[in-house]
């Protein structure tokens, strides 16, 4: 018994063994869990690395395509924006100013026997009144044709967003859409004329320095304005453009231009240097 009790203790593991054996399984967990963090780590980092898209011709067109287009729609939005902000604004004042002269003018008109000078002062401003309520109605809408336009390409794959912009960009070509917009000012300018005209008439029945007052700053006005039109249509780089200077462009391509002076000089140049015969 004393000899079996012998071999089961010499065969049992002892203290030091087990804190090996746990020391060892303890090592063993750590370098697993490092492993599996190392490899969530290497997960992260290719996850964030950027990936190589994977296009053809047809993709890089439309891509560089929207890229191009939508340059172009901030600016034209910005530029008609604005100025169809400022009309609203000129528009409202305006019709205020008028509404007040024809307020005024008003009780003078009776059924027979008005003066015609007075029946020729309230008409001109009618119809400068109309203008510009006009030219606002038109403002108003253009703002809602403005965004039907740029809602082109919100929806779809790249190049269906592409094809809708374009075709509404061949719809603002086919149907003269910036020379609507140009009318605004128009507009607004010929109801000006219109008031300045009427306003002349009236104060020429109330006195006559009045008259000879409001005409002269009338007719200053329309020299001024006519040479900065003048201006504008000579040269194309005028700082001073107004939506009648392509119209007269057209309508006088060559009698309205200046003689391009660097090709005369150039010319002149050429005919003074050794060797040319005069």
């Amino acid at each position: 018994m004393e000899s079996s009790s012998e071999q089961l203790e010499g065969q049992s593991p002892t203290d030091n063994e087990k804190l090996i054996q746990a020391f060892q399984a303890c090592f063993s967990d750590l370098l697993r869990a490092q492993d599996q963090q190392a490899e969530k780590l290497y997960q992260a980092v290719e996850s964030l690395r950027p990936k190589i898209p994977v296009s053809d011709k047809k993709t890089n067109f439309w891509t560089a395509y929207k890229t191009l287009a939508d340059e172009h729609d901030k600016e034209f939005q910005q530029r008609y924006s604005t100025d169809l902000d400022t009309s609203l604004i000129f528009a409202g004042l305006f019709s205020a100013v008028a509404s007040a002269f024809i307020i005024q003018i008003q009780p003078e008109i009776q059924h027979r026997g008005t003066p015609v000078s007075i029946l020729v002062a309230q008409n001109l401003l009618y119809i400068s009144l109309g203008s510009t309520l006009l030219a606002a109605l038109l403002a108003v809408l253009g703002k809602q044709w403005l965004m039907y336009y740029l809602a082109a390409g919100e929806r779809g794959t790249l190049e269906a967003r592409g094809l809708e912009r374009q075709r509404k960009f061949d719809g603002l070509r086919k149907w003269k859409f910036e020379t609507i917009m140009q009318t605004f000012p128009l507009l607004l300018q010929f109801g000006l004329f219109l008031f300045a005209a009427g306003l002349c008439v009236y104060l020429w029945t109330i006195h006559l320095s009045l008259a000879i007052v409001a005409l002269g700053l009338t007719l200053l006005g329309t020299a001024a304005y006519i040479t900065l039109l003048v201006s504008a249509t000579v040269s194309p780089d005028s700082p001073f453009q107004t939506p009648l200077a392509p119209i007269a462009a057209r309508m006088f391509p060559r009698a309205l231009r200046l003689p391009d002076y660097t090709t005369t000089f150039s010319q002149a140049s050429d005919s003074t240097k050794p060797g040319k015969t005069q």
